[in-house]
């Protein structure tokens, strides 16, 4: 699973299939908030769940805002676009 996130990582920071790449990103870290960080406020409340979480929230809203707006106009994906 490691290197499957690298991969789709390294298809990202070169703006290459960004939205096809985002996909399983946002599976996968939809996965990592709801086998960990459910638990966490079951049992040790919002505040400390909401602590734990903010590096997985940004990431899985990030793959999200890739996902709806695509890839920026120096990635390889615009460069094939206009060709």
């Amino acid at each position: 699973m490691g290197s499957f996130e690298i991969l789709c990582g390294a298809l990202v920071l070169m703006g290459f299939a960004t939205r096809l790449a985002a996909i399983p990103l946002f599976v996968i870290m939809s996965v990592a908030i709801t086998t960990t960080k459910w638990p966490m406020l079951a049992e040790r409340g919002f505040w400390t769940m909401a602590h734990e979480a903010r590096t997985d929230w940004s990431m899985l809203l990030g793959s999200l805002f890739l996902l709806i707006v695509g890839a920026g106009s120096w990635s390889v994906d615009a460069r094939l676009t206009r060709r």
